[in-house]
């Protein structure tokens, strides 16, 4: 292990897992395309970015979880569970399909259907605007449960193929389509990203056949950085919803998902360098404007 991985990894981790604390999301769309240009393989990549976020994730989340509410009717029993069960359900076969579909069809199918999805996440947040403070949760019924558990099946399997850790499929479903206040939204996006990338993230920790000392010793490394960045992420968040800018919370996800596509564009055309460089750029520039904002916010609170 050369002092190049020592340094990076644990500087990737607290970069992408601030901006994941921040939306509630994954950082993989950083630390996948950072350890393809360390030379990692891709499976080997992918488990990295889901395994790293289990340690980075799990005091936030068990501090956050009783805010969600688990009595009946309140999001926790009626959302988030659903939405856990079939994303840990499909977790678990993410990394067999992952290799099968690459092997009979190559990368482009996945990537245009990835692409497709981002592209659609892009538009709907710039789109929409986030239920907040006064906006009373809506009820859900039971047929939303089973679209929740549906989208969790979907959620669970898309995340452990591409170690986007979930957050950026499930944040727009709650927001658009459930219609989630963001004070539930971020913590039960947190709560599903830590399942499903701690399901995802043992299969290819296991997928050889025995335990993958490689992978887990690297995702340990980013995870050190993640451990400061997550729950500096999620109190940036507390700060700037409190001033009053829930909106810009919501519409500012867009950028993660135009980075995520722009990344996949890039790939398919053959600049795959060139792409793994701008993800590092972007997620740096992301780290100082976050802070910036949320001093801003801090300084200067909207009246609600």
């Amino acid at each position: 292990m050369n002092w190049q991985l020592l340094v990076a990894a644990p500087v990737i981790g607290f970069v992408g897992m601030m901006s994941g604390g921040y939306w509630g999301v994954g950082c993989g769309w950083i630390v996948v395309p950072t350890m393809l240009i360390l030379g990692f393989d891709p499976l080997a990549a992918v488990g990295i970015g889901l395994l790293q976020m289990f340690p980075s994730t799990i005091l936030t989340v068990i501090r956050q979880a009783p805010e969600i509410g688990w009595r009946k009717g309140e999001p926790g029993r009626s959302i988030a569970l659903p939405l856990g069960a079939g994303a840990v359900l499909t977790s678990l076969a993410g990394r067999g399909l992952n290799g099968e579909l690459v092997a009979r069809f190559g990368a482009a199918p996945i990537n245009w259907a990835l692409m497709i999805v981002i592209a659609l996440i892009a538009v709907q947040t710039l789109a929409t605007r986030t239920r907040c403070y006064d906006d009373r949760m809506p009820e859900i019924t039971p047929r939303r449960i089973r679209i929740a558990f549906g989208t969790g099946l979907a959620t669970g399997l898309l995340s452990s193929m591409l170690g986007l850790g979930g957050g950026i499929l499930i944040r727009p479903l709650l927001t658009g389509g459930f219609r989630v206040p963001e004070y539930y939204t971020s913590r039960i996006v947190r709560l599903l990203v830590l399942l499903t990338t701690f399901s995802g993230g043992l299969t290819y920790l296991f997928g050889s056949g025995s335990f993958d000392w490689t992978i887990f010793s690297i995702s340990m490394l980013v995870a050190a950085g993640g451990i400061v960045g997550f729950p500096l992420g999620a109190r940036l968040h507390r700060i700037v919803y409190d001033a009053g800018y829930a909106q810009h919370i919501h519409k500012s996800f867009a950028v993660v998902a135009v980075a995520v596509l722009t990344n996949t564009l890039l790939n398919m055309h053959g600049y795959a360098t060139a792409s793994r460089r701008a993800m590092l750029v972007v997620a740096a520039l992301l780290t100082i404007y976050l802070a910036l904002f949320a001093h801003y916010a801090w300084r200067h609170p909207k009246q609600r």
